[in-house]
Protein backbone atom coordinates (compact mmCIF):
# COMPACT_ATOMS: atom_id res chain seq x y z
CA UNK A 1 0.00 0.00 0.00
CA UNK A 2 1.32 3.40 -0.97
CA UNK A 3 2.43 5.84 1.82
CA UNK A 4 -0.99 8.13 0.32
CA UNK A 5 -3.24 5.70 0.67
CA UNK A 6 -2.28 4.57 4.18
CA UNK A 7 -2.61 8.24 5.24
CA UNK A 8 -6.16 8.39 3.62
CA UNK A 9 -7.39 5.21 4.90
CA UNK A 10 -6.17 6.33 8.16
CA UNK A 11 -7.95 10.17 7.67
CA UNK A 12 -11.03 8.03 6.57
CA UNK A 13 -11.35 5.99 9.70
CA UNK A 14 -10.77 8.94 11.92
CA UNK A 15 -13.36 11.01 10.02
CA UNK A 16 -15.38 7.89 10.35
CA UNK A 17 -14.94 8.13 14.20
CA UNK A 18 -15.43 11.07 14.64
CA UNK A 19 -19.42 11.67 12.88
CA UNK A 20 -20.34 14.35 16.12
CA UNK A 21 -17.10 16.61 15.38
CA UNK A 22 -17.06 20.56 14.77
CA UNK A 23 -18.34 21.00 11.12
CA UNK A 24 -15.29 23.04 10.68
CA UNK A 25 -12.91 20.11 11.48
CA UNK A 26 -15.25 18.21 9.09
CA UNK A 27 -14.23 20.88 6.14
CA UNK A 28 -10.89 20.25 7.22
CA UNK A 29 -10.99 16.37 7.07
CA UNK A 30 -12.85 17.11 3.58
CA UNK A 31 -10.21 18.67 2.16
CA UNK A 32 -7.39 16.43 2.81
CA UNK A 33 -9.66 13.67 0.97
CA UNK A 34 -9.83 16.40 -1.97
CA UNK A 35 -6.13 16.61 -2.92
CA UNK A 36 -2.15 15.30 -1.77
CA UNK A 37 -1.24 18.42 0.44
CA UNK A 38 2.40 19.46 -0.57
CA UNK A 39 3.72 17.71 3.08
CA UNK A 40 2.15 14.50 2.02
CA UNK A 41 4.09 15.17 -1.63
CA UNK A 42 7.89 16.47 0.29
CA UNK A 43 7.08 12.89 2.53
CA UNK A 44 6.51 10.64 -0.67
CA UNK A 45 9.52 11.78 -2.26
CA UNK A 46 11.79 11.54 1.09
CA UNK A 47 10.44 7.91 0.75
CA UNK A 48 11.24 7.53 -2.92
CA UNK A 49 14.51 8.90 -3.17
CA UNK A 50 15.51 10.35 0.00
CA UNK A 51 18.00 7.64 0.46
CA UNK A 52 19.88 8.33 -2.61
CA UNK A 53 20.21 11.91 -2.39
CA UNK A 54 24.06 13.20 -0.76
CA UNK A 55 23.29 14.42 3.12
CA UNK A 56 24.52 17.94 1.64
CA UNK A 57 21.62 18.58 -0.81
CA UNK A 58 18.72 19.81 0.21
CA UNK A 59 14.87 19.00 -1.43
CA UNK A 60 13.48 22.56 -2.14
CA UNK A 61 9.99 24.09 -1.78
CA UNK A 62 7.55 22.14 -3.25
CA UNK A 63 5.42 23.87 -6.05
CA UNK A 64 2.02 23.50 -6.98
CA UNK A 65 1.09 22.61 -10.59
CA UNK A 66 -2.40 21.92 -10.68
CA UNK A 67 -2.53 17.78 -10.94
CA UNK A 68 1.59 17.80 -9.79
CA UNK A 69 3.39 19.03 -7.80
CA UNK A 70 7.25 20.01 -8.67
CA UNK A 71 10.02 19.69 -6.49
CA UNK A 72 14.04 20.70 -6.84
CA UNK A 73 16.73 18.44 -5.07
CA UNK A 74 18.88 21.71 -4.73
CA UNK A 75 22.80 21.86 -3.73
CA UNK A 76 23.79 24.07 -1.14
CA UNK A 77 24.59 27.15 -3.36
CA UNK A 78 20.95 26.32 -5.04
CA UNK A 79 21.63 25.21 -7.87
CA UNK A 80 19.09 22.79 -8.95
CA UNK A 81 20.52 19.49 -9.60
CA UNK A 82 17.36 17.25 -10.56
CA UNK A 83 13.81 18.32 -10.93
CA UNK A 84 10.63 15.39 -9.71
CA UNK A 85 6.92 15.54 -11.05
CA UNK A 86 4.88 14.24 -8.04
CA UNK A 87 1.30 13.38 -9.29
CA UNK A 88 -1.41 14.02 -6.87
CA UNK A 89 -3.81 11.24 -7.82
CA UNK A 90 -1.34 8.13 -7.72
CA UNK A 91 1.75 9.45 -5.76
CA UNK A 92 3.50 8.61 -8.51
CA UNK A 93 7.14 10.03 -8.69
CA UNK A 94 8.99 11.08 -11.69
CA UNK A 95 12.62 12.95 -12.54
CA UNK A 96 11.96 15.77 -15.09
CA UNK A 97 15.20 17.15 -15.72
CA UNK A 98 17.01 20.18 -14.10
Amino acid sequence: MTYKKQILKYIQRVYENNQQSDPAEKEVIQELFDGMSTGTARTIIEQEVGPQIPEEFNISTVENKGRYYIAKIVRPDGSSIQRFLIDKQTGSVQMVGC
